[in-house]
């Protein structure tokens, strides 16, 4: 088998890898005789076969994990993969994050404490867009520097006083200076929202989203757990729940423990829908305030 013929055996790899394979067999080798035997040829073809395979397997790894080695690289990946997610169902089509990533962070890897369970942390990158006066969406992304997958997420939508449903309406009372806490004050009105389907579709059940949690994962299954948290019990909901109605209200912290078979150590996984002032949260994966 000749050196083009090899070539186009593997796909057209990359000759200077090709040629480092090649070097490392006999003389003559790449070129066919009448007096090597059809045996002599088979195991000559697989050694470079392997050989070729090795390198090109090796560069693939390493362009891998290269390529979530820069902030720039983190925030393109960042919206590559939330568009994966937006493809799978776990976002809705809605969700944009416009313009430059506001802030990307880079966190070496570390082993979490006790609290949290000893998770292993890898590095990664944190990549985040504001949720200012203008956006509609602001999130953090954890972005795995190996894997180039997200590992966690907190995703904000603004919500619309005309258009999504008044949940709770309260008036926070504070100084007009921030500056001189001792001045005067003034009422500000705090309306609460459900606006959850700006984030998931409507019809997204606990179940269904877990399962493409796991599949996006690389996990094989999950399983809905209690939480027990500050000596609150809650236990796991039903599958079939939607999770625009699993929420966390104004006075209550509520969140799903999730356990994801494969995982590391066992260590559990967190979602939880969150209700702020004016717009809400959808949190999920390995960073959580409890763990």
């Amino acid at each position: 088998m000749n050196r083009d013929l090899l070539s186009k055996a593997v796909g057209g790899i990359d000759e200077r890898y090709l040629a480092e394979a090649l070097a490392a067999l006999p003389e003559g080798a790449s070129e066919p005789s009448e007096r090597i035997g059809t045996m002599k040829i088979k195991r000559i073809v697989t050694l470079a076969l392997a050989a070729v395979l090795l390198l090109s397997l090796g560069i693939v790894a390493h362009a891998a994990y290269s390529a979530v080695s820069t902030p720039e690289a983190a925030e393109k990946v960042a919206r590559e993969q939330i568009e994966v997610w937006k493809e799978m169902g776990i976002l809705s089509p809605e969700v944009v994050f416009e313009g430059p990533a506001d802030r990307v962070m880079e966190f070496a890897e570390k082993k979490g404490s006790d609290y949290w369970y000893g998770r292993l942390f890898p590095h990664s990158f944190d990549v985040r867009w504001y949720l200012g006066q203008e956006a509609e969406y602001g999130c953090s992304l954890t972005v795995d520097t190996m894997s180039g997958k997200i590992t966690a997420a907190h995703i904000d939508a603004r919500s619309h006083e005309s258009e999504d449903t008044l949940v709770y309406e309260d008036v926070y009372v504070g100084p007009v200076d921030p500056t001189d806490p001792e001045g005067e004050t003034e009422k500000i009105p705090l309306r609460f929202y459900t606006n959850f389907d700006d984030i998931v579709t409507a019809d997204m059940t606990v179940d269904r989203f877990c399962g493409l949690l796991a599949e996006y994962w690389g996990f094989t299954g999950y399983e809905l757990a209690d939480t027990d948290d500050y000596g609150e019990h809650w236990e796991a909901v039903d599958g079939s729940t939607l999770l625009t109605e699993m929420c966390t209200d104004v006075h209550d912290n509520y969140y799903l423990t999730v356990f994801f078979d494969g995982d590391q150590e066992g260590a559990p996984m967190y979602l939880q829908m969150s209700i702020f002032p004016g717009y809400v949260t959808m949190t999920l994966g390995t960073g959580h305030l409890v763990g």
